[in-house]
């Protein structure tokens, strides 16, 4: 019975064409409190919309907002959803039933291109792949290093990593914010910090962080305690540490889905190592942190570095920061998911087949 609902549902809404999205009060109240990121006020609006009309943007909010609140694998279905009813589906569509315009969408495009993102988010995907070496062994047995790569490249594809972090934005879309956030990374010094913030990820600048060891503990102790106050404003070190505790968690779990009882991990062992990854001790990492930014950022005097964290202390710099970090994890963690679901199907088939 499931199947032929999902199939004349598949089938029926084609034909919808120009009919467009139901746009009722229930799905008006979820938007806002979802913009609002008030996931949990949102859900039951939600729940009650794709009870009646099932939207694609609606099932893939809802399980945004299960996400958000760590409920991964219920958020999964809806997900889940969103794709069976469309194919072509992709968080990108979601402004606009959202109600964004083109003009605030391309606000959002325009401060993902002026800060950066999308090298960062390479550079965290890239951590991603270099931090699952028994993953890579276990597959090498059972598939080319070249199968795995592409594997991984699929899953944490640009375009897919970017669509994804267009939808967070857009799903926090604040204009104020945005509009503050655009003129500043325009002005001299957001335009001299977004150039470093790019470059900074490149694998020669990433090469010469890791030269000088000692660097951060020969500057002056003022401009040391300014290169503290940046990495705490920018949150550096817990990022680096939740995307690669969620990836982790979610590649795992992806994997789990697809083994059911052939896999060699369980729920609560997979919890156990996530934390494990989450309490690491921060002094080392944070150390490593210091020496990136001491590099990244050795050609602005102590006053830029400090007009930059005021920036960043203001309710715009705030927003945005907290959505770049947020938007990271979710994209990084979602091809993570992907990339275990894939590796997962692989390795049942070849047991299947032996």
């Amino acid at each position: 019975m499931i199947r032929l609902i999902v199939f004349l549902c598949v089938t029926i809404f084609p034909l919808l064409g120009s009919t467009g999205y139901a746009y009722d009060e229930s799905y008006e109240k979820a938007v806002r409190h979802f913009k609002g990121r008030e996931y949990r006020s949102a859900i039951p609006y939600l729940e009650k919309y794709v009870s009646r009309n099932p939207d694609p943007a609606g099932y893939y909010m809802l399980g945004y907002a299960l996400y958000q609140l760590g409920n991964y694998e219920k958020s999964r279905e809806y997900f889940d959803q969103a794709y069976l009813i469309d194919p072509d589906f992709s968080s990108d569509k979601v402004p606009a039933h959202a109600g964004l315009s083109d003009a605030e969408e391309r606000l959002v495009h325009d401060a993902l291109a002026l800060s950066g993102a999308m090298k960062q988010m390479d550079y965290y995907s890239g951590m991603v792949r270099s931090s699952v070496p028994e993953v890579q062994r276990a597959m090498s047995r059972e598939r080319t290093r070249q199968d795995l790569r592409t594997v991984f490249g699929e899953s944490f594809g640009q375009s897919r990593l970017y669509t994804s972090a267009v939808g967070f934005f857009s799903s926090r879309f604040n204009k104020t914010y945005i509009t503050a956030v655009v003129q500043w990374l325009k002005s001299p010094l957001g335009r001299k910090m977004a150039n470093i913030e790019r470059s900074g990820y490149a694998p020669d600048e990433l090469q010469r962080s890791a030269e000088p060891a000692d660097i951060y503990e020969k500057l002056p102790e003022e401009r040391q305690q300014v290169i503290q106050d940046l990495e705490k404003t920018l949150c550096a070190t817990e990022l680096n540490i939740g995307v690669i505790s969620l990836s982790l968690f979610e590649m795992l779990k992806g994997m789990q889905s697809q083994l059911g009882e052939r896999s060699t991990m369980s729920s609560a062992e997979i919890e156990t190592l996530v934390e494990n990854v989450r309490g690491v001790p921060r002094e080392k990492l944070t150390r490593h942190v210091l020496i990136s930014l001491t590099n990244m950022y050795r050609n602005f005097t102590d006053e830029e570095v400090r007009a930059i964290i005021r920036f960043y202390a203001t309710p715009a710099g705030i927003w945005f920061n907290e959505t770049s970090r947020d938007a990271i994890r979710t994209a990084i963690g979602k091809a993570a998911r992907e990339s275990g679901e894939k590796i997962g199907r692989t390795l049942v088939l070849r047991r299947l087949a032996v």
